[in-house]
C-alpha cells in the first residue's frame, strides 16, 4: 500500500493542503519551524488515529479553529484504491459553556464507529526523536509504542485496552465513592467482587498478547542493535507484569520445541483456554489481597495498566545506566523491530516516515536504518537537501525521489 495524496484541513499551521506524493522517496526540506513535522504528524494521524506528538488533539488544530481534517488516497496492494480520513471537532454548547469533543474516522467516506476497524488497515512506521522517550522515561511511553504494535497486528487487541481501561476508571471511580463513605459498606465487596473479576478475565488476555509479542520484540530488537553495535553490545527487551503472571508463559518461550510456535502462531486453542485460568485466578487473587489498602487509597494498586517494557543493555536497566548514543541506538533498533513485526504478521510493507532523522542519528545509525528501507515508500524531513540528496545515493530509489520545500506552512515541488 502507497499514498497518493495527501489532504490537511485546519491541523496544525496548514489551513489547507492538498498535495501529490510520489511512490517511493519524498522528502520535505526547509528551515526549523516551518511545517515540515506537521504533515508527518499528519500523515501518522490519519493512518494510526494518534500522534507520535502530543495525546491531546486540540493541539493539532490550527489556532481559531474548530476541528481539523487529515486525509490519505491510497493506493492498495492489489491494485484498487482507498482513503482514509481523520477528524476532530470540537462544539461550544451556548447555553452551558462546555465543549463537546468528538472524533470522527473514514473509509472511503464511510464512518468508521470503532477504532479497532480503522488501526491497521494502512500500516505506518514512524521514527523520530520523540522515540527516545521510549527507552528512557516513564512506563507510559513504553507501553503505548507495544500497544500501538499489537494494535496493529491484531485489531482486536485494542478493544482489549479500550474494555480494560473502561473497566479500570469505572472501578476507580467507586473505589473513590467508597473512601468517602458514599457507599453501603455491605455492597463494597459485592461490587469490588463484579469489577475484579471482569478485570482479571481481561488483564489475562492483555497478558498473553503482551508477553508474545516482548519477546518477538526482544529477538528482532536484539539482532538490529547487534547490527548497530558492530556485536559490543547486547540488547534485550523483558516484560513487566502483575507478579507471577509470566511463569507459565515462560515454559513456551524456555521449551525448544515450542519457542518457535509460540513467537509465530501463539498458543494452541485449548493451551490459551489452560493458561487464561490460571492468571485470571493470579490476577484475582492479587486484585483481593490489595483490596483493603485499595479501599484505603480510593484507587486500584493492582493491574496490567502499570506494566512496563524492561529495556536492558548488556544486562544493565537502560533508563538508569545508558548514554544518550546507546539509547538512540536501542530506540533505532525497537523501531526496525516494530517494522520486522508489521511485515512479519501482516505481509505488506508498511509506509515509513523519518521525522529529522539524519539529523539525529550518526553515519552507522543512518546506514542501518537505510539498508532496512529496501521496497517502502519513505516520507523524510530535513533542513538540509544536499544532504538528504547525498544519504539517499545508495539506494535504487533515489532517482525517483520526490523533494518538497516547506516555507511557513506552505509546499512547493522542487
Amino acid at each position: 500500500m502507497i499514498i497518493q495524496g495527501i489532504h490537511l484541513l485546519n491541523f496544525r499551521n496548514y489551513g489547507r493542503l492538498d498535495l501529490d506524493v510520489g511512490p517511493s522517496v519524498n522528502i520535505f526540506y526547509g528551515d526549523n519551524a516551518q511545517g515540515k513535522t506537521n504533515i508527518i504528524e499528519a500523515i501518522y494521524v490519519a493512518g494510526s488515529v494518534t500522534s507520535h506528538r502530543t495525546s491531546k488533539d486540540p493541539e493539532m488544530i490550527r489556532f481559531g479553529e474548530n476541528g481539523y481534517s487529515t486525509s490519505l488516497d491510497l493506493l492498495c496492494d492489489d491494485g484498487g484504491k482507498m482513503n482514509l480520513t481523520a477528524e476532530f471537532h470540537t462544539e461550544k454548547s451556548d447555553l452551558t459553556k462546555n465543549v463537546r469533543s468528538y472524533r470522527v474516522l473514514k473509509q472511503d467516506n464511510i464512518k468508521i464507529d470503532r477504532i479497532s476497524d480503522y488501526i491497521g488497515v494502512c500500516n505506518i512506521v514512524i521514527f523520530a526523536p520523540e522515540d527516545l522517550n521510549i527507552v528512557k522515561n516513564a512506563p507510559a511511553y513504553r507501553r503505548k509504542f507495544l500497544n500501538t504494535l499489537i494494535s496493529k497486528v491484531s485489531p482486536s487487541y485494542f478493544n482489549l485496552i479500550s474494555d480494560y481501561s473502561r473497566l479500570m476508571n469505572r472501578k476507580n471511580a467507586y473505589l473513590k465513592s467508597a473512601r468517602s463513605g458514599r457507599n453501603e459498606t455491605s455492597d463494597i465487596e459485592t461490587s469490588l467482587d463484579f469489577w475484579d473479576f471482569s478485570i482479571a478475565d481481561l488483564s489475562a488476555d492483555i497478558i498473553i498478547m503482551r508477553d508474545r509479542f516482548s519477546r518477538i520484540l526482544s529477538e528482532a530488537a536484539s539482532r538490529h542493535h547487534s547490527d548497530i553495535s558492530g556485536g559490543k553490545e547486547s540488547l534485550s527487551v523483558g516484560y513487566d507484569t502483575i507478579s507471577g503472571c509470566s511463569v507459565p508463559l515462560d515454559a513456551f518461550a524456555d521449551d525448544d520445541r515450542q519457542h518457535d510456535a509460540y513467537l509465530r502462531k501463539g498458543l494452541s486453542g485449548s493451551d490459551y483456554t489452560r493458561i487464561k485460568g490460571i492468571l485470571s485466578d493470579t490476577i484475582l487473587s492479587k486484585l483481593k489481597s490489595a483490596r483493603s489498602y485499595d479501599l484505603e487509597k480510593g484507587i486500584s494498586s493492582v493491574g496490567v495498566n502499570k506494566d512496563d517494557l524492561d529495556i536492558k543493555l548488556d544486562g544493565l536497566q537502560m533508563r538508569s545506566f545508558s548514554s544518550q548514543g546507546q539509547q538512540r541506538s536501542a530506540s533505532l533498533a525497537l523501531k526496525l523491530a516494530e517494522l520486522d513485526i508489521l511485515r512479519m504478521f501482516t505481509s505488506s510493507t508498511p509506509i515509513l516516515l523519518l521525522d529529522d532523522v539524519f539529523s539525529e542519528l550518526d553515519a552507522d545509525r543512518r546506514a542501518s536504518l537505510l539498508s532496512a528501507m529496501k521496497d517502502a515508500q519513505i516520507f523524510i524531513t530535513c533542513t538540509d537537501r544536499d544532504m538528504a540528496v547525498k544519504e539517499l545515493a545508495p539506494m535504487e530509489s533515489s532517482e525517483s525521489a520526490k523533494y518538497f520545500k516547506v516555507t511557513s506552512g506552505s509546499v512547493s515541488a522542487g
